[in-house]
């Protein structure tokens, strides 16, 4: 786990490197639950790493980058129609209009996909595993047009990213637990 939290109320705070040791020691008293909640909290934040969402700029066709540059031609001083008409024709015989392959990351990006954070969180008398995104926007942001991940159009990332497999996690969690502690009890 790479941070641990007290929370208190709203507000949670980093701990101390005392109490991040202690912390540590009481989840190595038993190690199975440990591994299994870094396993699927590392496996959750791998994924949604993966698929967090970027922001883009969508692809042009051929067609729409010489418009564009007609349009441009045009309206800079001293060009008239026919000069971007011409200018134009010789850009496009020379092949400089080309379709772009994929999307490019906007110069606009915020980068939260690198705002992910996965950690543990004391509060009160329980310890949470969480991934979660620092991004005050985080809990906006949806699938584009041409995001690129595999999720559905207009979906909130944050509820198929991240709380929709901790959920889940959550279930598997308990599972691999009850498994684990029955064979160990039958050792």
């Amino acid at each position: 786990m790479a941070k641990i939290f007290v929370k208190q109320g709203n507000a949670a705070i980093d701990v101390s490197p005392e109490l991040n040791d202690l912390v540590n020691k009481l989840l190595d008293a038993n190690p199975l639950i440990k591994n299994v909640m870094q396993d699927e909290v590392e496996n959750i934040y791998q994924q949604a790493y993966r698929q967090w969402p970027v922001r883009v700029i969508a692809p042009r066709t051929a067609e729409q980058k010489k418009e564009a540059t007609f349009f441009a031609i045009s309206r800079s001083a001293g060009k008239t129609r026919d000069d971007a008409i011409a200018i134009t024709a010789s850009l496009d015989e020379a092949g400089r209009f080309t379709a772009d392959a994929e999307p490019r990351i906007s110069p606009k990006s915020k980068d939260s996909r690198d705002k992910l954070q996965r950690g543990l969180l004391i509060s009160n008398d329980q310890i949470i595993a969480f991934v979660r995104n620092d991004a005050p926007y985080a809990w906006a942001i949806k699938t584009g047009r041409y995001t690129l991940n595999n999720l559905a159009y207009g979906t909130r990332t944050s509820n198929e990213l991240l709380w929709k497999p901790m959920k889940k996690a959550g279930d598997s969690l308990v599972n691999k637990l009850a498994r684990l502690l029955a064979k160990q009890a039958k050792r």
